[in-house]
């Protein structure tokens, strides 16, 4: 377990449940915990299991009917379905300010209403999902090219590569983040243009670009003629996994099984909410 404070007991407080940790947990462990807390399934949860691929043995791990069909089932049991990108960054905009709640009354209502539709058509739906994810994968790619061909202008390529050697991850994205922050004004006006320079720093889509921005800037520095690229790599489960993350602006806590980005990226991201490696190390009354 990695939280790092203890809190008064509250059951208002909502847990961020990720991929590895819905994956990892039985159906019937889920619903029982989802009856006892306040958990959002955010969306890039039911987009994962819907395109997921099927794997080896057990066979049904990875099969995205019996995936998709038990998020339905813990919706039903009590847990909330996230609102959509689309969706947050709209609301945000018409408000000027950070979104009131992440949860989405209107989808979790249908999802408890409806029943699994086990012909939807999968490959138009990953079709849709690559084009509502893509934007933003091609972003951090654009920021790592750009922050990597700086890092070869001014010739900072070795220090660079043993910074990486001689830190762990979570050091680096902490310095990273740093980073961003500094040039949070330079940021949003590079990318939004004037008028958006004073984005409130407790607003989603800041949470979303800067820990995109960190996440680019450690592939950026990882880059090098005879280390790993990310020019042609396919980034999409790191978007999804940065989207996980950044409901931490609003969100109490994040159960994730995932140490390689999920975890390390939350733990410094925000400091001050719990990271959980899964359910059993959740306070019942949480």
């Amino acid at each position: 377990m990695l939280a790092r404070t203890t809190k008064k007991k509250d059951k208002t407080k909502l847990l961020i449940l990720d991929k590895s940790a819905f994956h990892g947990t039985s159906r019937s462990k889920l619903i029982k915990f989802v009856k006892n807390h306040c958990v959002i399934l955010p969306y890039t949860l039911c987009v994962e299991c819907a395109i997921s691929q099927e794997g080896d043995p057990p066979k049904d791990s990875k099969n995205p009917i019996n995936l998709t069909q038990k998020l339905l089932d813990v919706v039903k049991s009590g847990a909330f379905a996230g609102k959509p990108l689309a969706k947050i960054v709209k609301e945000e905009k018409s408000r000027n300010a950070a979104i009131e709640s992440l949860i989405d009354k209107e989808e979790t209502q249908i999802m408890r209403n409806s029943e699994l539709d086990k012909k939807f058509d999968l490959e138009e739906l990953r079709k849709k999902c690559d084009k509502v994810f893509k934007p933003k994968m091609d972003f951090v790619k654009q920021w790592a090219d750009e922050y990597y061909k700086s890092i070869l202008k001014k010739e900072k390529e070795k220090d660079f590569r043993e910074k990486v050697d001689e830190s762990d991850l979570v050091e680096r994205l902490d310095m990273w983040l740093k980073v961003a922050d500094e040039m949070k004004s330079d940021i949003l006006k590079k990318f939004y243009g004037n008028g958006k320079d004073e984005m409130s720093a407790d607003r989603w889509e800041w949470q979303m670009l800067r820990l995109s921005l960190a996440w680019g800037t450690e592939l950026a520095c990882k880059r090098n003629k005879s280390g790993p690229s990310f020019e042609n790599s396919d980034i999409s489960n790191d978007i999804f996994d940065i989207y996980y993350v950044s409901h931490l602006s609003q969100a109490d806590g994040l159960i994730a099984g995932d140490k390689d980005l999920v975890q390390p990226l939350a733990t410094v991201a925000f400091p001050n909410k719990d990271v959980f490696d899964n359910i059993d190390d959740v306070d019942d009354g949480y």
